[in-house]
């Protein structure tokens, strides 16, 4: 599993400011990092210009309600497309009429994108949600993985935490997080779940644990399994 040449970041912009909201900028830099490290990377800016959206009767739908993208707006997304090429990353914004989550996931099935990264809220919002009904939405909805960044983070991380059950789908995440983590020069942690009862079957379960131990890990090498350290909870 390589890192991703193909991303997809969903940008939200402030109503008032038409600045481009921390949490996605810093979902923003973390693609532009993510991208610096393949010389053929490219990054797509998408934007959602729905603003709210009311229910037709003669449909039995809901209709979405489209702006415009203020001047303004429009030169603070330009200037962090400038950032992205002046480090040598392809770049290019797109503006939907189409609801966020809908929209990313029509852009990720274009693009055959590898991964998409949303921005988190702040935890300054009135009821101090730090994932958004938006930003949950595409974490179901995405055919591809999904990053979701918080703001005032590093922007490279220093480790990586992967959860697995062991399935197919758990050694992909596990393999995302350990080409992440090398890329980033940070620690990799992988963490499994097993029933409790385990704990009472003496040498039987410790014998497990260890089976269970080995497989968290078995599809990434022996350098892979090396530097990663695996929990088992």
């Amino acid at each position: 599993m390589q890192l991703p040449d193909r991303i997809v970041v969903g940008l939200d912009l402030e109503p008032t400011s038409c600045r481009v909201t921390r949490g996605s900028m810093a979902a923003a830099e973390s693609a532009l990092w993510l991208a610096r490290q393949r010389a053929d990377a490219h990054v797509t800016l998408l934007h959602s210009v729905v603003k709210d959206e009311y229910f037709d009767p003669l449909a039995d739908e809901l209709v979405p309600i489209c702006g415009t993208v203020e001047p303004a707006a429009r030169l603070a997304v330009s200037a962090l497309v400038a950032r992205f090429r002046g480090h040598g990353v392809g770049c290019e914004t797109v503006d939907s009429a189409e609801r966020p989550s809908l929209a990313l996931t029509r852009e990720v099935n274009a693009q055959r994108a590898q991964l998409a990264l949303v921005g988190k809220h702040d935890g300054h919002e009135a009821d101090a949600t730090r994932i958004g009904a938006v930003a949950l939405r595409i974490l179901r909805e995405s055919p591809c993985p999904v990053w979701s960044v918080a703001p005032g983070r590093e922007i490279v991380p220093r480790r990586v935490l992967a959860a697995t059950d062991l399935t197919a789908t758990g050694q992909l995440a596990v393999e995302g997080a350990a080409q992440l983590a090398r890329a980033a020069g940070a620690e990799l942690h992988v963490v499994h779940v097993h029933p409790p009862s385990l704990r009472s079957r003496g040498a039987r379960g410790s014998t497990h644990l260890a089976q269970l131990a080995t497989r968290s890990t078995a599809h990434l090498g022996d350098l892979g399994r090396a530097a990663a350290r695996v929990h088992l909870r």
